[in-house]
């Protein structure tokens, strides 16, 4: 299974998140985290969506562990998105993306071949701490649904590309994303 490459700027994704393994310790599959917390209030995000797509945003996540971080179920809104109780807004920075097509049913599998055997034998390497994104789009009704694994990569021996915010900023990217991280989850 190869990938194909896509870059995609910078973007907001509406929703409700929690800790990935305590997730995976009470609800393997994260039912509780897409179906009671984030679709019961599908009517109050689906107004504010960009283009209908369910994203699971990873954060924190290595290539030896795949539960690690933070999971946030949402959907990509505009600038005029407002925020219900308990959710949050997180600025989803531009990255290059290797995109691995799958199914709804094999999205764990798939996301553990692109991080354990992909790509430790490719060019590439992950672009951290950029969040992994699982996309879901509108028409995902059952396991059988076609859906994608974005993997942030750059080429070995780049060295790390930081394209938070379409700034510059005279800090580390990491402190500008921990910075961003931060102010998002305050507002």
């Amino acid at each position: 299974m190869e990938p194909r490459f896509e870059e995609k700027g910078l973007f907001r994704v509406l929703g409700v998140e929690d800790d990935a393994y305590k997730i995976e310790e009470v609800d393997p599959g994260f039912n509780d985290l897409w179906l009671n917390r984030f679709e019961s209030r599908w009517d109050e995000v689906e107004p504010y969506s960009i283009d209908g797509t369910c994203y699971g945003v990873w954060y924190g996540f290595t290539e030896t562990d795949i539960l690690k971080g933070t999971c946030l179920a949402g959907m990509a809104v505009g600038d005029d998105a407002k925020t219900p109780e308990g959710w949050v807004i997180r600025d989803i920075p531009a990255s290059n993306y290797a995109v691995f097509e799958t199914t709804l049913r094999d999205i764990g599998d798939t996301t553990e071949y692109a991080l354990r055997q992909w790509l430790p034998r490719s060019d590439y390497e992950l672009d951290t701490p950029k969040p992994r994104l699982d996309l879901m789009p509108p028409d995902t009704l059952t396991q059988e649904s076609p859906v994608s694994v974005w993997i942030p990569v750059r080429k070995k021996g780049e060295g790390k590309s930081w394209a938070m915010m379409n700034s510059t900023n005279s800090c580390s990217g990491q402190n500008m994303f921990r910075m961003t991280w931060k102010e998002q989850a305050s507002s």
